[in-house]
């Protein structure tokens, strides 16, 4: 009796493969573009800082709220502090567009130049205001931080203009009048946003605003303009 042929059973068919979503290109992009990511994770500690204080930023916050792994954050810069770091040499954030040294630049008007840059800058940026409000009731190392940084990338600026301004006049204590005329400004911004008012002075106003600028102009000019020449 002849026996039958069995035909060999076909091997089993492999289980297909399942795609899978991938990643967004976007969040791709962030991760691996070096000056892309960085400038990311800065401009959202500026929105998280002006939305919620530092209370609100920090490495978790701020990884999520950019869309990258923390650890991007560690590797771009060691850190929330060195995020912050950045933040306080950034003049961009601190002055807008800095000025420009003009060589030969009479002292005065070079101090009038900076301080009226200042102002417009403090009226603009209301993280800043927010940032020298905290600085003074909510001291931290991390604010301790930015304002060091900040106060070094500004010096720098600073002596860029007066090194090509002329010589200020002999006896006078540059660093010490312009401290205190910085202190100034920053107690009138801070007042403008919350009274708008200050002895007087409506400096809210468009003319209380043509005032402190004439008030700075006379001060600067009465301080560091060269004294007249005898007969």
């Amino acid at each position: 009796m002849a026996t039958r042929k069995t035909e060999p059973k076909a091997a089993p068919r492999a289980p297909r493969k399942t795609r899978t979503a991938s990643a967004p290109a976007l969040r791709v992009t962030r991760s691996y573009d070096t000056q892309a990511s960085k400038k990311l994770i800065i401009e959202t500690a500026v929105r998280l800082l002006t939305e919620k204080g530092f209370t609100g930023l920090g490495i978790n916050a701020l990884a999520a709220a950019a869309g990258v792994d923390k650890q991007l954050v560690y590797y771009h810069f060691g850190g929330l502090e060195g995020v912050v770091r950045q933040l306080g040499q950034a003049l961009t954030l601190w002055l807008g567009t800095p000025l420009q040294p003009v060589q030969g630049e009479p002292y005065d008007r070079a101090a009038y130049r900076l301080l009226m840059e200042y102002v417009g800058a403090l009226r603009k940026n209301p993280l800043v205001l927010r940032l020298l409000a905290w600085e003074l009731v909510e001291p931290s190392a991390v604010l301790s931080e930015l304002e060091l940084t900040r106060s070094s990338a500004m010096a720098g600026w600073v002596n860029a203009l007066r090194d090509a301004a002329q010589p200020v006049p002999a006896g006078v204590d540059a660093p010490a009048i312009n401290a205190v005329l910085l202190a100034a400004l920053h107690y009138l911004a801070l007042r403008e946003q919350s009274i708008g008012s200050f002895v007087g002075v409506e400096i809210k106003s468009p003319q209380g605003s043509a005032r402190i600028a004439k008030a700075i102009e006379t001060i600067t000019r009465s301080v560091y303009g060269a004294p007249p020449s005898t007969p």
